[in-house]
């Protein structure tokens, strides 16, 4: 049976992702995690949220 990730994990993985596609801009807006495994911030006129998988760590990716 797989484990769970830990918060740091989520962490390390969801800020990676968010680097590695769309680089740190200092107008970004980060909103109040929901979830350990989600991240929500807005940039320009979006809403983007960041979901990892509680067991693999693969990443969604959700723009409204």
């Amino acid at each position: 049976m797989s484990k769970i990730l830990k918060k740091e994990q989520f962490d390390k993985i969801l800020r990676q992702y968010y680097l590695e596609r769309y680089g740190e801009r200092e107008t970004d807006i980060w909103y109040e995690q929901p979830a350990v495994n989600v991240c929500t911030f807005k940039r320009d006129d979006k809403y983007i949220s960041l979901k990892a998988h509680i067991l693999t760590g693969d990443v969604e990716e959700f723009v409204e």
